[in-house]
């Protein structure tokens, strides 16, 4: 016969095992929901690399067609305010810091205009668009969306090329200019409550999950006219 005493360890034991068992599978289900959460986060990460490059060539290909001049007289005003050279102390007190944005509803509505295309498709029901998957049902696939902002700052007048002019009415009426490019880069998810007013930023619900890269880069924009 089993005695009494007996019967309670092993009663323990079994309740031992059970919470043991219990323990180890909320590990195992954690572990894996932190696994699905860490590739949502690389995914997202990439997309917004991604994003922010295919913002500065967006724009490089907007100063590149025949509107060079335009744009390096709006950067001239200085009449935005730029990250890039927030810091920078004008050697004329008063006098404006270079700076012009451009954003990507700018740069969306020239791509529709001249191409009847959009810069970034929308996630639907069917479709992922640029950023994907479909959207499912609650809970299943939150609408992302994806903004830039290109910042244009420090034009000057860069050496030209082997083979240009250096004298006579040509070399005066034409020259090469650098900008230095800062792109940033943001995906999200979409601002239900703004809806797009602003240009770049969102409610704290939205910015509190977005992804957020940078980008520099130079160009030169050639045969500017004077």
């Amino acid at each position: 016969m089993v005695n009494r005493s007996e019967r309670g360890a092993a009663v323990f034991i079994v309740l031992l095992v059970i919470t043991l068992l219990t323990a180890i599978g909320i590990f195992a289900a954690r572990s894996a929901s932190l696994v699905d959460q860490a590739t949502g986060f690389d995914r997202q990460a990439v997309q917004t690399q991604y994003l922010t490059a295919y913002a500065g060539r967006a724009v490089t290909a907007e100063l590149g067609d025949g509107a060079g001049k335009s744009y390096l007289d709006k950067v001239a005003l200085g009449t935005d305010a730029c990250e890039a050279n927030q810091n920078v102390v004008p050697l004329t007190p008063g006098a404006p810091i270079p700076c012009y944005k451009l954003y990507i509803s700018e740069i969306a509505n020239r791509v529709n205009a001249k191409t009847g295309n959009t810069v970034l498709d929308q996630q639907t029901v069917i479709n992922g668009g640029s950023l994907g998957p479909p959207v499912g049902p609650a809970g299943l696939a939150m609408s992302q969306e994806g903004v830039f902002v290109v910042e244009m700052t420090e034009p000057y007048e860069s050496i030209p090329n082997p083979g240009s002019e250096v004298a006579g009415l040509g070399n005066n009426a034409f020259r090469d200019v650098q900008l230095t490019l800062t792109a940033y880069g943001q995906v999200r998810p979409v601002d239900l409550v703004n809806l797009g007013a602003s240009p770049w930023c969102a409610v704290n619900a939205s910015s509190t999950s977005a992804s957020v890269s940078a980008l520099r880069a130079h160009v030169t924009l050639k045969n500017v006219p004077r």
